[in-house]
């Protein structure tokens, strides 16, 4: 299986929590999940300011 080396901090962005893959950026104030002025409170991508999840029935 491969390794992947592409951003990880677009990991915890899309799935909404922190999942401390960068170490000691995950824990500072650098980290996108717990900014106070988020920015990029959202998923990444091109469409993730668009979706949103619809609860299954």
């Amino acid at each position: 299986m491969a390794r992947y080396t592409g951003p990880v901090c677009r990991i915890c962005r899309r799935e909404g929590m922190k999942l401390y893959l960068k170490g000691e950026r995950c824990l500072g104030p650098k980290c996108p999940i717990t900014q106070r002025n988020p920015q990029r409170n959202f998923p990444p991508g091109m469409h993730g300011q668009k979706r949103t999840r619809r609860p299954s029935e």
